[in-house]
């Protein structure tokens, strides 16, 4: 059987790599907000030419805050590959299809996108249009949280009675109690850790941090995603 690959482009932005899709989940911004990373125009362009990012099936979005979703370069990888279908929680491109309501489901061939409306990390972002992304398919599910609320009731009620075989999170899944609680009653077979700076912007010593918590971590099945293009295959 394949391999489940995943690859980083910066911050929450990946590219999975499963049943013979390529799904881009927030891959695409420009903004730079402070202590995190972003697309730069010479990561823009490395990541167009990378092979882990050719030809994507679909392109998505959590939300569509500035550090997880850039409308200018949605647009020119629209242009490059114009058969990606495109996932939006907002309206913001004409060609989009829009996320709405609960769980909504969308399929790609023989893999599911199942989207779940969860509440945003922040309660200055209650109001936040957010979704996970739960990625079915005969080969694996691959659990894209975007910027969930840690240990939110919400996700354990959202993927109930599906075996998790890969779980993308934000790093404070696994540095906070309540974090990695959440995690041992979620029981996914692999970790992968996001949202992380790359290594000359780390100017609060987050990727020690989550390095430790890797370290200390009982189950030995989680990794940190934090280098551009990192690829993990699973």
């Amino acid at each position: 059987m394949e391999k489940i690959t995943v690859t980083l482009s910066a911050n929450a932005g990946v590219c999975v790599d499963i049943s013979g899709k390529r799904i881009w989940v927030d891959a695409l911004h420009s903004k730079k907000v402070p202590t995190f990373s972003t697309v730069s125009p010479a990561l823009f362009s490395k990541l167009l030419a990378a092979p882990t990012f050719e030809k994507p099936d679909a392109i998505c979005y959590t939300h569509c805050h500035p550090d997880h979703f850039s409308r200018e370069m949605t647009q020119q990888a629209l242009e490059r590959w114009p058969e990606a279908k495109i996932f939006l929680p907002q309206r913001q491109l004409t060609q989009q299809v829009l996320v709405e309501g609960e769980n909504p489901e969308y399929a790609l061939g023989d893999v599911t996108l199942r989207f779940l409306r969860l509440p945003h990390e922040g309660a200055q972002y209650a109001d936040t249009i957010h979704y996970g992304l739960l990625i079915l398919s005969s080969q694996g599910n691959v659990l894209v949280t975007g910027d969930c609320a840690v240990a939110a009731p919400e996700l354990l009620q959202a993927v109930t009675g599906v075996q998790v075989d890969v779980a993308i999170l934000d790093f404070p899944w696994l540095t906070l109690g309540k974090g990695r609680a959440e995690l041992a009653a979620l029981a996914p077979k692999q970790i992968l850790l996001y949202h992380l700076p790359f290594a000359e912007d780390d100017g609060n010593g987050y990727l020690d941090s989550a390095a430790k918590a890797v370290s200390r971590w009982e189950k030995g099945n989680a990794k940190l995603l934090y280098n551009p293009l990192q690829t993990e295959t699973l």
